[in-house]
Order: structure tokens, then sequence, then C-alpha cells
């Protein structure tokens, strides 16, 4: 008797501020396969906004029509919770995604982000206004806690009680930002208590990690990818064993020009577009081991001349 095929994982790419923008994604979904859908970099929630306002410019459905996306909303505040959301649904979205994760003490100390995970009694007080406001649905992104991977504990029996479509759970806590590893234990136990199944992110960066993430998690269908894609952006393709280009190296150069150009084209002054590059490269060379000294060159790099042939030399290497 024949066994049934393991259903592909759904994979989005996670939300990485300044990086995975639109002029990202739409050249990863030009380029690339692999990604179901995006969760857009935060915007703060705004009282009375206006939808073809500025605030939400990189979210204008005209410059995001190649991947399916989900926008995030970064706020304590839920009555400019609920008033952002509704003028992302009246641009023509379906979907938001709370921002319960990001760890910056920016951020934190303010009670937004990570620093609502201790409060539990805060969060049910939002959620209980917002779900009975919001005319779109709902998802959460967050993480184990602030300081202690215990916070969790007792946050997931008040996200029950809602009707999320999605929780995707980054087994670190804030504190630890991004350094460490990730805590697959503590995310057994959120898991446990858990009345849906989560979407597990964090530290996925091969297939191996992927795998093994799934061999411990099979209840687990929705991956998060975040810089493991940044830094190789075949691996959504890796993970679901879809065909991979015959010529790696020249769709890697395609996908940077459809960024650089896009860039120049979307960015006031030749050092934001360079900056924005730099840090695409702070990624992306985990891609080009072997290119070392065009990627010093890259980073040392103040003009477009300087950088394109930095860039070409990267290129080169790896071509050989």
């Amino acid at each position: 008797m024949n066994e049934a095929p393991i259903a592909r994982p759904v994979i989005s790419l996670a939300p990485l501020q300044g990086v995975t923008t639109r002029v990202f994604r739409n050249a990863f979904a030009r380029r690339f396969g692999g990604v179901d859908y995006a969760v857009a970099p935060y915007v703060m929630s705004v009282p009375t906004p206006d939808p073809r306002g500025d605030h939400f410019k990189e979210l204008f459905p005209e410059y995001n029509a190649r991947m399916p996306l989900v926008p995030q909303i970064l706020s304590n505040d839920v009555a400019g919770f609920v008033e952002t959301a509704a003028a992302l649904g009246e641009l023509g979205y379906g979907e938001v995604n709370w921002n319960l994760g990001c760890p910056y003490p920016m951020v934190t100390r303010k009670r937004r982000g990570a620093g609502l995970l201790p409060h539990p009694d805060a969060v049910r007080a939002f959620l209980d206004e917002a779900c009975g406001g919001l005319r779109i649905a709902l998802s959460i992104k967050l993480r184990l806690g602030l300081d202690a991977p215990d916070e969790i504990l007792r946050l997931m029996p008040v996200l029950n009680d809602y009707p999320l479509r999605a929780v995707i759970l980054h087994p670190r806590v804030g504190a630890q930002m991004y350094e460490g590893s990730v805590d697959l234990d503590a995310f057994a136990e959120a898991a446990g208590l858990s009345s849906r199944d989560l979407a597990y992110n964090g530290d996925i960066v091969d297939p191996g990690s992927y795998e093994a993430v799934r061999a411990r998690f099979p209840a687990v269908r929705e991956f998060m990818l975040g810089r493991g894609v940044v830094s190789d952006p075949f691996l959504p393709a890796r993970i679901k064993g879809l065909r991979l280009p015959d010529d790696p190296t020249a769709t890697l150069e395609a996908f940077h020009d459809d960024v650089y150009f896009g860039y120049r084209e979307a960015l006031s002054g030749r050092k934001h577009a360079l900056d924005k590059m730099k840090e695409l490269w702070s990624y992306l060379g985990a891609s080009f081991p072997r290119a070392e000294n065009g990627l010093k060159e890259i980073r040392k790099s103040t003009s477009f001349e300087t950088y394109e042939a930095a860039v070409r030399t990267v290129l080169s290497v790896a071509a050989q």
C-alpha cells in the first residue's frame, strides 16, 4: 500500500524591518519560488488614518501585486489598531498581523511588541476590543516572552479564546534579540497549551534545519522564514523540492539587479540606495562564501560605480 505524500508546508516570508521591503518582495517573487505569502514589516497604528496616505505607501496594492501580503501593525492602542486595520481593509487586505514580537528596547519599554508579553491581562483587554471591532482576519506574531520563556505559558490560554487566523511563534525571548539558540522545548510547551496548531518561526537556515523542526513538530504546517531566505533566496524552493534554475548565479544576478535598480528608482539619493544594498549583502553574502574580497569592496563602496564593480567581482568568483 502506497503511503500518502507528505503535504508541502505553507511558507511565509518574515517581516524584517528595512529588509523585506516591497522592492525586495517583488524581486523575490519574480525570480524565486516557494513562498506562499509575506508578512510586511510593521506600520505603527495611527488615529484616523488615510488609506492612500504616505503612512501606507509600502502597502499600496499596486506595489504588491506579485506576492500575497499580510500587513503587520505595531500597537498597544486598540482604538488606533482597529482604525489602522480598517484603513488596510479599504486597501483590499483581508488580514492584519499584530506584532507581539519586536524585541528592540525602544519598542518594548513602551509596552509594544514583545513588551506586552509579560502582561496577559493587557493582551486580553486589547483582543476583547480589537476582535469586536475588526472586519478582517487577525493573526499574531510573538515570542516566548520578554525576559523569561514561561511568559508564553500564561499567555497561550488567553490567545485560545479568540478567533485568530494564525499564531506564529518565534521561540526566543525578547531579551535575546536574535542571539543564542531557539528554545524548542519552550515551543513544545506552548504548542501543548494551544487550541490551534502554531506556526513556527526561527533559525531555519537550510533544508536540514527545516527537517529537524518538522520532525520534532509534525503537527506544524506553517513555517515563517526570514534571515534564511535573505541569505539564500533558493531556500523555500529547496524545502519544497521545487526545481532550481540551471544557472543559480545568473538568477541571483537578475534578482540583485531587480532590487538594486528598484531602490535606485524608489529612494532619493545615492547613499540611501547603497545603504539598502549593503544591508541586503550583509545577509546575501552567505551565498557567496568564496568572494570575501568582493564583499569587502561592497561594504566600502561610496559610489554606484565602485559598488557595481564590486558586485561584478563577487558574481565572477561565484561563476567560476
